[in-house]
């Protein structure tokens, strides 16, 4: 299946350049001193626009250059999890936060800016105000089978 990309023409990817130790792109804000890991599939790195009041965090992407989730293929996925899982872990001995927040954008109407996959791990603190909401109210649970029926049937096998 494909999917739309939303890339503009000429776009010089950061994340790919920064895979490549290719810092000749005056736009590109990474650097080699932001490499925290990494390996033939995947990279981490501290991002180089921080979330006030307690900046640092991290960015996982894969090494090739995929634009979605949709696409990610399953060895990058899998490496990626487990990535961000013991990048988690080395925030919370480093840096001694409350808590550890991850998360993901695809397409612009999910707020996603950077046109290469990549998933943030955060560091938290009580009352830090990051996402910050009203509560939500409760989703009927008819609603919610209805919901769970209809990706259910769109899952592939395994």
């Amino acid at each position: 299946m494909e999917f739309a990309h939303h890339a503009p023409e000429g776009y010089q990817c950061p994340f790919c350049d920064l895979a490549r130790a290719d810092f000749s792109n005056p736009r590109n804000l990474c650097r080699p001193g932001d490499i925290i890991y990494s390996d033939d599939l995947v990279l981490a790195f501290i991002a180089s626009h921080g979330f006030e009041p307690n900046p640092g965090h991290v960015l996982v992407t894969p090494r090739a250059h995929v634009e979605l989730l949709y696409e990610l293929p399953d060895d990058a996925a899998a490496r990626i999890m487990t990535l961000t899982r013991d990048i988690a872990i080395a925030i919370k001995l480093a840096w001694a936060p409350d808590g550890v927040s991850t998360r993901q954008h695809n397409e612009p109407a999910g707020s996603q800016h950077v046109w290469h996959y990549h998933q943030h791990v955060l560091p938290r603190w009580h009352d830090d105000g990051f996402y910050f909401t009203p509560k939500r109210p409760i989703v009927d649970p008819v609603i919610r089978a209805r919901k769970a029926d209809e990706l259910r049937a769109l899952l592939p096998s395994r």
